[in-house]
């Protein structure tokens, strides 16, 4: 497109002129980038390892401050918490995964997840942050990475950060008890 003598366009030139530059210019989205088949999910740390829960499971994410322990309940229940006067259990994971064990410090929280009504705590090194995922770029279960039963992990990705079940946790048996005394 030629510019007229005094340097000048109608309206209708300039949308042109605009529309060809954005043409040129424009990036093209892989197919997988749009794709619906994303996990967003909250990447933490237990051990020396990364894993990542997704959020649609995330309620809250709190600090750790105490846990009132309860008696006659599996190792891996650390107890219940009060979160602005609801009860809540609060589950090591780690020994609930058989992994190494680590103390409790003050950049430990708690993750409270939900799913058809089972809401508990889930203590966690640290959190680090927001993480998406697709799940195409999701390898299978690797026997490598920890000891976790392959039952609770969606798959691993490149940079070896896990992505966990939690629907398949939630619904474990041994996360329900239903004992009364």
């Amino acid at each position: 497109m030629e510019p007229n003598e005094n340097y000048s366009f109608t309206i209708e030139q300039r949308k042109k002129i605009l529309k060809e530059r954005a043409d040129r210019l424009k990036i093209p989205i892989k197919k997988e980038e749009i794709s619906h088949e994303i996990i967003e999910g909250v990447e933490f740390k237990l051990a020396s390892e990364s894993y990542v829960i997704d959020s649609a499971f995330i309620v809250e994410i709190i600090s750790f401050k105490n846990s009132t322990p309860l008696p006659c309940t599996p190792e891996f229940l650390l107890g219940i918490i009060n979160v602005r006067g609801k009860i809540i259990s609060l589950i090591d994971i780690k020994r609930f995964l058989n992994l190494p064990q680590s103390e409790i410090t003050n950049l430990c929280k708690v993750i409270i997840v939900n799913h058809n009504g089972i809401e508990l705590g889930i203590l966690a090194d640290e959190v680090n942050g927001s993480r998406q995922i697709f799940h195409k770029q999701l390898l299978s279960k690797m026997a490598t990475v920890s000891n976790i039963q392959s039952d609770f992990i969606k798959g691993i990705t490149k940079d070896r950060i896990i992505v966990l079940d939690m629907k398949a946790f939630l619904e474990n048996e041994k996360i329900i008890i239903n004992e009364i005394a």
